[in-house]
């Protein structure tokens, strides 16, 4: 615990030397909300006469491609109160409105490939906090919750609309953000707001304030200012969404590699309700309450080919977990004092029912607060606990503490696990400089020992040079119950050191060098565990969008024990280093057919290996998009050959932004399994949704062929979600 004890420590002295950071004094507000009782259509057309009484907000200035000029296409942004909620007016006025990219239709799509508009809400006036709510020239929207001044939480999905149209003299948008979706004081007269336009042909981007480089909409310090939030309403006392869920399960059917199938489980139909509901125990707070639930919509996991001897970290999608998930974040890949998929899912990733389950975040003063605790049924029968808080401190910083625990008639006592953090932002002469760390501890049960993990780094995240140094170590048997830990009994130290130019000449808008970057770990005994070195001699991003870079690495890995690399091949303990060469080039999002594609080879354990990873992206505006992904290692090695493929085509088709469908499939040649997901997802209105969804599975590499009319497994799913107020 001497680890634990010296981060400890460093928050004290950096917390000791607080008083000596001088916050610029802000000036009294920026622009103003007008408060308004007349009728407002959400339509996108910004045709009510009262839109012309509110403040005009027209200085946006470009992050890119040019620091510091206008933006080179005139935007207007003005705000309107309403009883109900807030209307922002967008006037996105362009030169060229042919040539304005809208593809994307899906909700929470990534608009990376459209022009759009972005605005920033900090109601608490916080400026560590906020919402970010994104519309594009289709009126699809996406929305984030802001976490802190890295991280947004793009999975929070609040209740929201928005309508927008390409017009003669380029495009208009028109958001309207409920009240209700808020959290903030009735008393808080001056709330945070920015606004971001990208405009994609131009690969330009326009913000209303922190527009540097080493700004952006997310440095909510130097968020602009708009008075006139007095008077607001207080949240309603609920918002409840009752559902259910109706299934049709196929008969589950066993393939061996010779003989005929044969039946494991028959079919089956079921109808399952449930309830999901907010509260809002204070201004500040919001209070999550859920029984019976169900993720019958959620996507399927990405198929995976793990050719390491680590696990694979699989990330959440099912909504409860994800939302507000930032708030309970701990640690760092790899040593995660929270993973939320050890809730309510199986080593196999096989769901276990979630009887019910209550989640409390929000602010109270200067402290973020999450407390989250499950009740998981069938033979687990668990109880799971986590809280977490962070204390601000400085202008974006915090110290912080969380606790887990998880309670289960098949664990000897209650399994626990804690730990503290601080991060330190700073922005000295223009310039980001973060120290953080973190500390924590295990205990497996009754009469055990507690295991320890910690971790400090320094950073210098900044336009020209991005600097990382950090510093961990992780005990023999550290294992939080419901957190990941890929490897214990390690020390582990990494960093980069990168430069990033902008000659702004021959069509470059920015060269990328990375002199070095390392990531070494040794176990505590002193012998070697596995280590990384890269260096990157040549990289740019053009003003296209484009973008290439070359890489130099070097590799080592010892294990210990044999492991199994691929189906029927296993590597032999022993210390192997390899050399390798690598390039990267992707296209810009913005073009209508965009590729990726990552190609290395070199040496590769007792032998050699190249490696191809390539996606192709077809956008057909508004309706379709097609990405089809490959992923292939060939290995020659001393003893045997193999070669790993994973193959995935997904489309998207949407008739509007509030009726679409997803079509994935995906196949590797590891398991010999193709599996799709089907999903048509309807929003009849705002907060509600309709999802029919269809599951299923087929055997590859049978001697017969593909058995089409006799799926191992499938099941459709119809679920429908209804959303109200009380």
């Amino acid at each position: 615990m001497r680890g634990m004890t010296r981060c400890c420590a460093a928050v004290v002295v950096m917390c000791a030397f607080a008083p000596l950071v001088v916050r610029a004094q802000d000036p009294e507000w920026d622009a103003r909300v007008i408060h308004t009782t007349a009728a407002i259509r959400l339509d996108g057309t910004l045709a009510e006469a009262v839109w012309l009484t509110a403040d005009s907000i027209t200085d946006f200035t470009q992050t890119d491609p040019v620091e510091g000029r206008p933006g080179t296409e005139r935007t207007v942004v003005r705000l309107l109160a309403t009883l109900d909620g807030l209307y922002v007016g967008v006037w996105a006025y362009d030169s060229r409105p042919g040539t304005i990219r809208h593809t994307q239709l899906r909700r929470d799509a990534d608009f990376g490939s459209d022009d759009s508009f972005t605005l920033l809400l900090d109601p608490l006036r916080d400026r560590r906090t906020g919402f970010l709510f994104e519309v594009n020239p289709n009126g699809a929207i996406a929305d984030a919750q802001v976490i802190n001044y890295e991280t947004i939480n793009l999975d929070w999905n609040g209740v929201w609309d928005a309508r927008a149209r390409v017009t003669p003299l380029g495009w208009t948008a028109e958001l309207f953000i409920p009240w209700q979706t808020l959290r903030y004081r009735p008393r808080n007269d001056i709330w945070g707001v920015n606004f971001e336009r990208l405009i994609r042909r131009k690969n330009e981007d326009v913000l209303w304030r922190g527009w540097r480089r080493t700004e952006g909409i997310l440095f909510l310090p130097h968020e602009g200012l708009v008075t006139g939030f007095t008077g607001l309403p207080r949240r309603t006392l609920a918002e409840l969404r009752p559902y259910s869920a109706a299934t049709a399960q196929a008969r589950e059917l066993q393939y061996p590699p010779d003989g005929p199938d044969s039946v494991l489980h028959l079919g089956s139909t079921g109808l399952k309700v449930g309830l999901d509901a907010k509260l809002a125990p204070a201004p500040t707070l919001t209070l999550d309450l859920t029984a019976n639930t169900d993720f019958s919509q959620v996507e399927a996991d990405s198929q995976v080919i793990n050719l390491s001897r680590f696990p694979i970290l699989f990330p959440e999608k099912r909504p409860f977990f994800l939302e507000s998930s930032g708030t309970f974040s701990f640690g760092q890949f790899g040593s995660e004092l929270f993973y939320s998929r050890r809730i309510g899912l199986d080593t196999l990733g096989n769901p276990i029912p979630l009887d019910a389950g209550v989640r409390l975040t929000g602010r109270l003063g200067p402290d973020q607060i999450g407390v989250l605790a499950v009740r998981t049924g069938g033979l687990e029968r668990a109880v799971d606990l986590v809280a977490r808080v962070k204390h601000d401190v400085f202008s974006r910083g915090y110290v912080g503490a969380i606790v887990t625990n998880q309670a289960a008639p098949a664990v000897r006592g209650d399994r626990l696990a804690g730990g503290a953090d601080f991060s330190f932002p700073l922005y000295v002469r223009d310039q980001n400089l973060v120290f953080a760390a973190w500390g924590a501890g295990s205990k497996a049960g009754a009469g055990t020992a507690v295991a320890s993990a910690w971790r400090v780094s320094i950073d210098f995240p900044n336009d020209f040079m991005d600097n990382f140094l950090s510093l961990g170590r992780v005990e023999p048997n550290f294992s939080p119950p419901l957190g990941f830990v890929s490897e214990t009994d390690i020390l582990r130290t990494s960093g980069h050191f990168d430069i990033y130019p902008r000659p702004h000449a021959l069509g470059i808008r920015r060269l990328q060098f990375s002199p070095f970057t390392w990531e070494r770990t040794i176990h505590l005994d002193g012998s070697p565990s596995h280590a990384l070195y890269e260096v990157a001699p040549l990289g740019a991003i053009f003003e296209s969008g484009d973008q290439f870079i070359v890489i130099v690495k070097r590799q080592e890995d010892a294990p210990s024990t044999p492991f199994e690399i691929f189906r029927g091949h296993t590597i032999p303990a022993g210390d192997y280093y390899f050399n390798r060469a690598e390039l990267d080039v992707s296209s810009s999002p913005g073009r209508p057919v965009s590729v990726g594609l990552t190609a290395s080879a070199g040496d590769y354990y007792t032998g050699t290996a190249t490696e191809v990873d390539a996606t192709l992206t077809v956008r057909t505006a508004p309706h379709v998009i097609t990405q089809v992904e490959y992923d292939q290692l060939a290995a020659r090695l001393a003893t045997a050959r193999f070669t790993a493929r994973t193959a995935r085509l997904r489309l998207d088709l949407a008739a509007t932004p509030r009726f679409d469908t997803a079509f994935f499939v995906q196949w590797d040649n590891e398991s010999d399994r193709l599996t799709m997901n089907a999903r048509v997802h309807w929003i009849p209105n705002v907060g509600s949704d309709a999802y029919l969804v269809w599951n299923s599975a087929w055997p590859t590499g049978l001697g017969e062929g593909m058995p089409w009319g006799r799926p191992a497994r499938g099941a459709l799913i119809g679920k429908l979600v209804y959303y109200f107020r009380v």
